[in-house]
């Protein structure tokens, strides 16, 4: 049977959300939302209601006030009666509402509700209430947050609730490189800015406004979504609404399901946008089964996540997807405060060698003024320029404004969250203080990041985690399949398992981001991390294991989490070095023309040959080393040497030949 959208039913119909809700609600038709679908014999019945509450209304206002009265009159008076006894109600016991008397610290506040202090941060910047210096919630804020989270405490009063006014929502386009993000994010905004730009727009910052219907939609343009998993890491995540673009035509891939899984992992609403719809190949329903095995549900299927087909270039669609962002917006009831202290997080930050530090805002409550000092993570400054996303000067900007502005000393990160300062010598004072501890609780080796296999197995409070998380990534889908089964073989009664993301190819700084952001770590298979990864996840301290053998892997893992053995050895990596040419010589065999990149190579060590980030063949060892003719013992970084691997002659130009030591890990 045919089904209707039910947004598109109400907007027939000329009803509020809210209303429609209702009348299904009446009818017994479970609903999660109006983004959802009914049946047509529904959609006929809702008709129906509505019809009769038009015509009931239009028949009261027939009845003039001097008819009803002239009505009255003519009402014979009927002899008095007993009065009828009224039933005796049952005696409903309300609890009395709670309420913060006084103001209360951030810690204090997140303690009594159970929340990590970057999950506060997201709730008040999402909420219209400012992150202050001080760190204090006043009365009146605290309250109104609790009520948020469903607690019973006093409700806010009429003059503080008329402080709020609705706000944009802020939305994230991720999705395959090649799927068409780019090309739609660049069709919403040239069609938005036509009016008021000549020949387009030249984006100035990786945030910009698009006007809908007079109502106003923000586009975070981030660099994906390693940028989206460092807001949420950061503990300031702006964002309100994902549209995930899926190539109808090619379907699901690699970095689709690492997009998701981000998303997913932020805790927003997800509309996935089935692109290219125009091409002869495009296969929507295809789409549509790949992603709900991974647990999004179509609405047209019975799920609660619309799919939507557009096409980026002839903008079929798209009207209908930013129809469906603002009715996302109206049923969260979004609101900020522009009247109160300036605050919002930080899209991107990078250097200008002419200008200095630019950083890039979304300016999430308050309004923010040229002047004004700010401080971000430990970076203080004063506002010396400010400009939207044209480019233009501006003297002030309200929330939810995206901007950019110089003045701030040193690269803020990501995420970070900004508010105003009063006192910038004393503020720095406090920064300084602060470095100074972290620098020693570092060296006592105080510092704790996310868990690791060291710290699940070996210490008490680790042993109290409920789940171990781990980044799945191999060289090939099948491999990863007999990854998989081979961990649903691992016993795990007292540490459950749960697989956060899982890919094939190398191991990718957004893999490290991801697992630092969830407190998972990082299993490869036959694959490497990335240089880039490994320096990242040392920062982080991401714990990353690598394997060759699928049985090793399995009982590894097996045997850690029974608390039979901890690992006593570690494979480092020694020396990498890039090949350049590669030499046939008659009874020898290939010789790789080699450049140390990293570490040193020796001769005898063992090695693998790593080919895009895949290992292509292990377990081998440097049979021969020399330096132009003569032999070499050792070869260390930024020389050039000939080597040839035991038992291996497929040697590439860029491949990566890496020696390995095993080195017993320190108590």
């Amino acid at each position: 049977m045919k089904k209707v959208r039910i947004y598109e039913l109400a907007k027939e119909l000329n009803l509020k959300s809210a209303r429609m809700l209702e009348i299904l609600a009446e009818l017994g038709v479970p609903v999660k939302g109006v983004v959802g679908t009914i049946e047509e014999e529904t959609a006929t019945l809702v008709k129906e209601i509505v019809d009769k509450e038009k015509t009931a209304s239009s028949e009261v206002k027939k009845v003039t006030p001097k008819a009803a009265k002239a009505t009255h009159k003519a009402a014979p008076e009927k002899e008095k009666e007993k009065p009828t006894p009224a039933p005796v109600e049952p005696v409903i016991i309300v609890e009395k509402p709670k309420a913060f008397a006084e103001s209360v610290t951030y810690a204090a506040f997140a303690k009594q509700f159970d929340l990590k202090q970057h999950e506060l941060n997201t709730m008040m910047l999402k909420n219209g209430i400012p992150v202050r210096e001080c760190g204090l919630l006043d009365p009146s804020d605290a309250n109104y947050l609790a009520r948020i989270l469903g607690e019973n405490y006093v409700p806010s009063s009429e003059k503080f609730m008329r402080s709020f006014e609705t706000r944009p929502p802020v939305v994230t386009v991720m999705g395959h490189v090649d799927h068409g993000k780019t090309t739609l994010l660049d069709f919403i905004r040239k069609s938005s800015v036509a009016s008021r730009e000549k020949g387009g727009i030249t984006q100035k910052i990786g945030a910009y406004e698009v006007q809908v219907k007079g109502k106003t939609i923000i586009f975070i343009d981030t660099p994906g979504h390693e940028a989206f998993t460092s807001m949420r890491l950061k503990g300031s995540q702006v964002t309100d609404v994902v549209i995930l673009v899926v190539a109808a035509e090619e379907g699901v891939k690699e970095q689709t399901l690492e997009a998701l899984d981000h998303a997913k992992a932020a805790k927003v609403p997800i509309i996935v946008a089935m692109n290219k719809i125009d091409k002869p190949e495009a296969n929507p329903e295809r789409v549509k089964q790949q992603l709900a095995d991974r647990g999004l549900q179509p609405d047209d299927w019975g799920g609660d996540t619309v799919f939507l087909p557009v096409s980026a270039k002839t903008g079929k669609g798209v009207d209908e997807l930013l129809d469906i962002i603002l009715l996302q917006a109206e049923m969260a009831g979004l609101k900020t405060r522009s009247s109160v202290e300036a605050s919002g997080s930080v899209i991107e930050a990078r250097v200008d060698k002419n200008i200095g530090v630019l950083t890039r805002l979304l300016v999430q409550t308050g309004t923010l003024h040229v002047g004004d000092d700010i401080r971000v993570g430990d970076c203080v400054g004063k506002i010396k320029r400010m400009t939207n996303e044209a480019g233009a000067n501006l003297r002030e900007a309200k929330a939810l404004m995206p901007i950019e502005v110089m003045g701030l000393s040193e690269l803020p990160e990501a995420g970070e969250v900004f508010h105003m300062v009063e006192d910038v010598d004393s503020c720095r004072m406090i920064i300084d203080e602060k470095r100074q501890k972290e620098r020693l609780a570092f060296l006592a080796q105080e510092q704790r990041k996310p868990l690791t296999l060291d710290d699940l197995f070996n210490e008490e409070e680790a042993l109290e985690k409920k789940k171990l998380t781990l980044i799945l990534k191999a060289d090939a889908l099948s491999t990863l399949d007999a990854v998989k089964f081979e961990l649903r073989k691992v016993k795990t009664k007292s540490i459950p398992l749960e697989i956060l993301h899982e890919g094939t190819g190398g191991i990718t700084k957004s893999d490290v981001l991801l697992a630092s952001a969830s407190n998972a770590v990082i299993v490869g298979f036959n694959v490497v991390p990335l240089a880039e990864a490994l320096k990242v996840a040392a920062t982080e301290r991401v714990q990353i294991r690598t394997y060759d053998l699928i049985f090793e892997l399995g009982d590894s893992i097996d045997k850690m989490i029974a608390g039979l053995i901890k690992p006593v050895f570690e494979e480092i990596v020694q020396g990498r070095a890039r090949i350049k040419d590669v030499f046939k010589i008659t009874g020898v065999g290939a010789i790789a023309g080699c450049l140390v990149e990293d570490g040193k190579i020796i001769r005898g060590a063992k090695a693998r040959v790593v080919r895009n980030a895949v290992v292509v063949y292990a377990n081998s060892s440097i049979s021969s080393l020399k330096r132009f003719k003569e032999d070499a013992k050792e070869v260390l970084k930024g020389y050039e040497c000939g080597m040839g691997l035991q038992n291996f002659n497929d040697f590439k130009v860029d491949d990566i030949i890496e020696t390995l030591v095993m080195e017993e890990k320190k108590p």
